[in-house]
């Protein structure tokens, strides 16, 4: 049983280890810089040329993210499975139920640890602003108190 708890324990760590030394790879394009006399209305839509782009960017990174965590999630359910299976062909013994229980101790050190290496989930961009609609200017009109 130890031999396989090893066998788990490496391929965990290289699981690990393999995401987080996969190369990240960004197309580096300059963002639009709107001129200084452009209207509000262009500065939004640019504003919101760019946030649908960074939208796109985030969705692409996130399901990324999550695929790794649901990767890790499999494989620390499989160890807790293979472990569980082992104890039982061992048969009932305080020396069984020990093992089984440091299976599951280094199969959840080892889900914490490539949880930890993977980071934290990506953020998603902000929305632009609207601008505000420049409209007719109403002076505020004293309403009348109601009268019971």
């Amino acid at each position: 049983m130890s031999a396989r708890l090893l066998q788990a324990s490496i391929l965990a760590s290289a699981m690990g280890l393999s995401i987080i030394a996969t190369p990240a790879s960004a197309d580096v394009t300059p963002s639009p810089t709107p001129s200084a006399t452009g209207s509000p209305q262009l500065q939004y839509e640019l504003e919101l040329e760019q946030y649908r782009e960074d939208l796109r960017e985030y969705k692409v990174a996130r399901a990324a993210y999550d695929r790794q965590l649901i990767a890790i999630a499999v494989e620390f359910t499989r160890s807790l499975e293979r472990a569980a299976r082992d104890a039982k062909a061992a048969g009932k013994g305080a020396t069984t139920k020990a093992n089984l229980a440091a299976a599951r101790a280094q199969a959840a050190l080892i889900r914490d640890a490539a949880v930890a290496a993977l980071g934290l989930p990506p953020i998603p961009p902000v929305p632009p602003q609207k601008p505000m609609k420049m409209g007719k200017f109403k002076s505020p009109t004293p309403r009348p108190e109601k009268k019971n």
